[in-house]
């Protein structure tokens, strides 16, 4: 363990760390893309600066991988949080080893790289691994602007927040958690009077200005996507959606390693008398914590939200505990641990011939999309190259990258309806668009859009089942002469 106090042992580390997870996800038999990764793919094919239910910086991600590798498979997708959590893990071992000693940094590392969260999220391509990493360098500046007030700090401190929020828009916790440790305590207060905070606040909104534009030009599409998913206003007390969340973060941060966080919270004496150090991890865990669980019991909240915390959290739980690191190697052993149950207790079911069911297949989602995909594609071809509709944003992400190549595909898109996804801004189906399609819906599929076709064909169904008791089933139609969404006498 000494020997990964130093930066270099510990980076190459967490490179072998993540190499693993990327082969073991690279093993696991009938994986495929979930729906929302083939999204943020079909976005990198037009890059824009805004997309309807994310900003656009997954998509940019996407796009160089490509270039760099001169493919679109799968493998490559996945390469992102590959690169990504090393990266982060160094800039947590540098916050910790800034704050308080070289086995700190290395124990708050070592959380971080191992908490099941990154294990389970190891092999998606996702928003969350561009803003773990951004956050974390965005901690690690602040933490160096408020100490040396050097200019380089402030402005990079602005412009990792500005690609946060490119990346995602809870990003914005940051800004609270600045704001918590300037009004922890008196002599900070002096933080909001700085010019150069401002400064970095001036060049984060300058970096974010093009995806408010676009947004601006999109009717708000993303922000009021966002809206609609918390349902804020709805209601105005959810204890099963706290309860949800805040236990979720036991599987977030591992069992005993968030365990050990609310020991560590509890054992700090009140926030003014706190450390300088520690009110500066309490502001950027605690702070943002106490405001997620509030969203959630207001609303809702995604367990994943809790996740750019953890970088501060790492810190203090290492610190706290530096004293009594025997709960801290517990908490990596188990979390470790954990990681290799996820990855490889498929293989020893198989191999001690128990079949696979759904009720203990943590891969249930991400199976069955390709082969779906494969018979769509060869629908296509059959039938006198078709053109690719369909009428529900999942199912159309799967069968942009499954179904490939296509040729201008389409999706239905009422005008009179509000966008529910990206694909009906960019590729909606219009009066006058003769076809042929092929049809891909849920069954049983509906008639009135049947009708609204001059003709229309039922094609053999899409089905596929990875094992018995997990069967995804697709009705295909071949249809053309779309005569307009309005309903025809």
């Amino acid at each position: 363990m000494k020997l990964l106090a130093r930066p270099w042992p510990l980076f190459m580390f967490a490179v072998g760390v993540s190499l693993y997870r990327y082969l073991a996800w690279g093993w696991l038999d009938g994986i495929s893309l979930f729906h929302d990764q083939a999204q943020y793919w079909s976005w990198s094919q037009t890059l824009d600066w805004g997309y309807y239910s994310r900003p656009p910086m997954i998509a940019w991600l996407i796009h160089l991988a490509e270039r760099i590798c001169g493919s679109d498979a799968e493998w490559v997708l996945r390469t992102i949080p590959l690169v990504a959590a090393p990266l982060a893990t160094l800039l947590v071992y540098s916050l910790g080893r800034r704050l308080y000693d070289a086995d700190t940094g290395r124990d708050a590392a070592l959380l971080l790289l191992l908490m099941p969260a990154l294990s389970a999220s190891a092999g998606l391509v996702t928003p969350d691994a561009p803003l773990l990493l951004f956050w974390a360098a965005a901690l690690a500046c602040l933490w160096s602007a408020v100490n040396g007030n050097a200019w380089h700090h402030w402005l990079l401190l602005g412009l990792f927040c500005g690609l946060g929020l490119l990346s995602r828009y809870s990003m914005v916790f940051f800004a609270f958690g600045t704001l918590a440790f300037a009004l922890g305590h008196p002599s900070e207060s002096r933080l909001l009077a700085n010019p150069r905070l401002w400064a970095a606040g001036g060049v984060a909104a300058l970096v974010f200005l093009p995806n408010l534009l676009w947004n601006l030009d999109h009717e708000m599409v993303t922000f009021r996507h966002y809206d609609e998913f918390t349902r804020l206003g709805e209601s105005f007390w959810h204890p099963r959606a706290f309860l949800e969340f805040f236990a979720a973060q036991f599987a977030v941060f591992g069992p005993i390693g968030f365990g050990l966080l609310l020991v560590a919270l509890a054992q700090l004496p009140m926030w003014r008398r706190a450390p300088r150090e520690a009110r500066f991890l309490l502001a950027f865990c605690g702070a943002p914590l106490l405001l997620i669980c509030g969203l959630a019991l207001l609303s809702q909240a995604p367990a994943n939200w809790g996740g750019p915390l953890y970088v501060a959290a790492a810190v203090l739980v290492a610190a706290v505990f530096r004293d009594r690191r025997s709960w801290i190697n517990r908490a990596l052993v188990l979390n470790a641990a954990l990681g290799v149950v996820l990855y490889h207790y498929p293989a020893v079911l198989r191999a001690a011939g128990i079949p696979l069911q759904t009720r203990y297949d943590a891969y249930q989602r991400l199976r069955g999309w390709d082969e779906i995909g494969y018979q769509a594609q060869r629908l296509m071809q059959e039938y006198g190259d078709l053109r690719l509709l369909s009428d529900e944003r999942q199912l159309t992400a799967t069968l942009l990258y499954y179904a490939r190549p296509l040729q201008e595909p389409r999706v239905w898109a009422p005008p009179d309806q509000p966008a529910q996804s990206h694909y009906e801004l960019a590729m909606p189906l219009q009066a006058g668009d003769p076809g042929p399609f092929l049809w891909v819906t849920e069954p049983p599929a509906a008639t009135d859009m049947l009708l609204r076709f001059s003709r229309f064909e039922r094609l053999p169904d899409l089905v596929a089942e990875p094992y018995p008791g997990l069967r995804r089933h697709y009705e295909a139609w071949r249809v053309e002469g779309f005569k307009g969404y309005e309903v025809q006498d």
